[in-house]
């Protein structure tokens, strides 16, 4: 049959990641287009001209910073300003054309390597569906899998993929959300518990974090 996406990520992902699987996909492609506009794609004419246009969210630009290549990053800002500084030209005679200006300068800002995953994870969303109705034994990769509650809705959305196994494919990420739901519920009751005087046991913090990453 015909995938979505190479499924070799999904198999490792779900095999090897304790979270959710698929914010491990979405941060090694997030990685890799990091990666890619700090070398590849840094004098690439159509990367420039998308970056130009749309520029870095504010995440993006950190990571990118972060990386090896500040001289990189120093030309795709400085086309960025040029463009946006043509863009401008000159100031706005009267509230309709400032509002015209608003508009323009709202339409240019955003950020292309965000641009990129909301349209690659989709794809990923569609191909675990299909995986569970054609691969044998990805559903009980699936069904012990830690979704994140963001990812578990685009789960849902992408049901119909899952073919004639769409009924199994919702009972079991629904069994294992509320399973995920429950064990959180239990961790911070159980930490909240131990600042009770009479509690006699340590808080475990590492509940907090595990439960950002379920519930964000």
């Amino acid at each position: 049959m015909q995938y979505h996406i190479q499924t070799a990520p999904i198999w490792d992902a779900y095999k090897t990641t304790d979270g959710c699987p698929l914010c491990e996909l979405y941060k090694a492609r997030q990685t890799r287009l990091v990666t890619q506009y700090l070398t590849d794609n840094v004098m690439d004419p159509d990367f420039r001209i998308a970056s130009n246009a749309r520029g870095f969210c504010a995440e993006h630009i950190k990571q990118m910073y972060a990386g090896q290549n500040k001289l990189g990053l120093a030309l795709q800002l400085e086309t960025r300003a040029a463009a946006l500084n043509e863009l401008i030209k000159s100031a706005p005679a009267d509230k309709k054309s400032a509002k015209k200006l608003s508009e323009k300068l709202n339409n240019h800002r955003g950020c292309v390597i965000c641009d990129t995953l909301d349209e690659v994870m989709p794809r990923y969303y569609m191909t675990v569906a299909q995986m569970f109705d054609n691969e044998k034994d990805f559903p009980e990769l699936f069904a012990g899998a830690k979704h994140c509650l963001k990812h578990a809705q685009h789960l849902f959305a992408v049901a119909e993929y899952a073919g004639k196994s769409t009924a199994a494919y919702l009972r079991t990420l629904t069994d294992g959300i509320k399973r995920d739901l429950s064990t959180t519920e239990k961790e911070l009751k159980a930490f909240a518990d131990c600042f009770d005087f009479k509690s006699g046991t340590r808080p475990d913090a590492s509940a907090i974090p595990r439960a950002i990453d379920l519930l964000n």
